[in-house]
């Protein structure tokens, strides 16, 4: 049998504090697989609580953090990829509520800025750590078409070199779902140490990445911590990239036109 949260807060609550009470409260008494979506500021907002007492908690129970608190917490209910069920159903619901609820909390003047600082960028980068690695990949083959050219590293090495080497005319976007990569929140005060203009894509409006934001953009791509790997969480950020592109394709008028139809014939050759 797995162990659980419940299990660790069982030898830490004889000596729990006041606050501490308080988060186990709200652990027993809320359901687990809503608690599995919350970022950590968000699990701290719903019970009341800051973030460094949430994490101290965390360490009380002998964990690195909230994300290993999380994967703990996940063990403590079967509701997981694999249990009975129409599985397709549930992973179509999944993703047609990511895609309108992330329409439903688009901004069409942050996007319309986000266009517009892209466009007028000296160097362009777009980065992500891990899946969202892809979606910063997908970004730069989207704009490529219409004549721009922004560079993509999937190395964290060389993230943080290129980084080193922009300067205040240039733009990074940056895709991060949690908001809470180490890799990218380096990355973020780097560059905004530097003036780069940034592009923030993520699930999480108060995390600490959001905080280096020129141009936020918010995403509905919630997910428990065994299923972060699915579709759900990756198929919003394509929404929103191609919503950025089609702005960005918009303002480059007849431009990125001639561009599209110069790389639909160069690639033309290639189809049987």
């Amino acid at each position: 049998m797995n162990e659980t949260v419940f299990d660790r807060i069982e030898l830490i609550e004889r000596y729990a504090t006041k606050q501490e009470k308080v988060i186990i409260e709200f652990l027993r008494t809320h359901p687990i697989k809503d608690l599995l979506l919350f970022s950590i500021t968000e699990f701290s907002e719903k019970v009341g609580v800051g973030d460094a007492t949430m994490l101290r908690f965390c360490r009380k129970l002998g964990l690195r953090g909230y994300s290993e608190f999380r994967f703990l917490l996940s063990q403590s209910t079967e509701d997981q990829d694999g249990t009975a069920g129409n599985d397709a159903d549930e992973i179509l619901s999944g993703m047609i509520t990511a895609l309108h609820s992330t329409h439903e909390l688009l901004n069409q003047e942050t996007i319309q800025k986000a266009a517009e600082m892209i466009l007028k960028a000296r160097r362009l980068y777009a980065l992500g750590s891990g899946n969202s690695g892809l979606a910063a990949q997908e970004f730069c083959n989207k704009v490529l078409r219409y004549g721009l050219c922004c560079e993509y590293w999937a190395d964290t090495h060389f993230q943080t070199i290129a980084a080193s080497l922009l300067e205040e005319q240039d733009v990074m976007i940056l895709f991060s779902v949690s908001g809470g990569t180490k890799d990218m929140l380096d990355i973020a005060k780097q560059a905004s140490q530097q003036g780069v203009k940034l592009v923030i894509v993520t699930n999480h409006l108060k995390s600490p990445l959001a905080k280096y934001a020129d141009a936020l953009l918010y995403v509905v791509a919630k997910s428990a911590p065994l299923n972060s790997g699915s579709l759900i969480s990756k198929i919003s950020q394509l929404y929103v990239i191609d919503v950025l592109s089609r702005e960005i394709r918009r303002e480059m008028g007849s431009k990125a036109e001639n561009s599209l139809k110069k790389t639909a014939l160069a690639v033309m050759d290639k189809e049987v």
